[in-house]
């Protein structure tokens, strides 16, 4: 039992610096936070899915942590955030909310038939959104200033937070897609 738990240790931490180093991988930088990186979430999905929600979220809670200190090292964090209130929703919304829930994929397993690796890309694709609905409150919230004049706070964050969400869903899922139809996938979840 020990043995097992100090692979699955070693396993959560090689992929949880995988998605860390893939996250400065960026092929898109939006111009105020966000990018589109090189498949910086598919690691966490896959410990999650793998190894269960305990250490999913464990997992995304640290990843979340390391986005949040990125972040601020770029010092670009909390700008606009004129009252502490702001700061709370940015750092709940936009770093420790959205990136923990990657850990939940394993929830996929509860709903899971035969083979079928369908529930995996179905939760990687529901909690993706999810991370893009928490972005787009604090684009509504706090962002909503930089809104261009005649564009409302809504369609704004829509817009700037789609504009690089949307095509990180896309690249995700279809490499998820890839990964799970190898046969070496499968075996890695017996």
């Amino acid at each position: 039992m020990k043995r097992k738990r100090i692979i699955t240790l070693c396993e959560c931490s090689v992929l949880l610096a995988m998605s860390a180093a893939l996250s400065f991988v960026i092929i898109y930088p939006a111009p105020m936070g966000g990018s589109v990186t090189l498949l910086s979430m598919l690691p966490l999905l896959l410990i999650g899915y793998k190894h269960g929600i305990r250490w999913g979220l464990v997992s995304a809670f640290l990843y979340s942590l390391i986005q949040l200190c990125q972040a601020i090292g770029a010092g670009n964090v909390f700008i606009y955030c004129y009252t502490p209130a702001a700061v709370v929703i940015c750092v709940l919304f936009d770093y420790i909310l959205p990136f923990t829930a990657l850990g939940l994929t394993s929830l996929g397993r509860l709903i899971k038939k035969n083979d079928s690796t369908l529930p995996f890309l179905i939760m990687c694709a529901l909690l993706i959104i999810f991370r893009f609905l928490c972005h787009y409150i604090t684009g509504v919230v706090i962002w909503d200033q930089l809104a261009p004049d005649g564009m409302g706070k809504y369609l704004y964050s829509l817009l700037y937070n789609g504009g690089y969400m949307l095509p990180e869903l896309v690249l995700t899922l279809a490499a998820a897609a890839v990964i799970t139809g190898a046969p070496q996938f499968k075996k890695m979840l017996r």
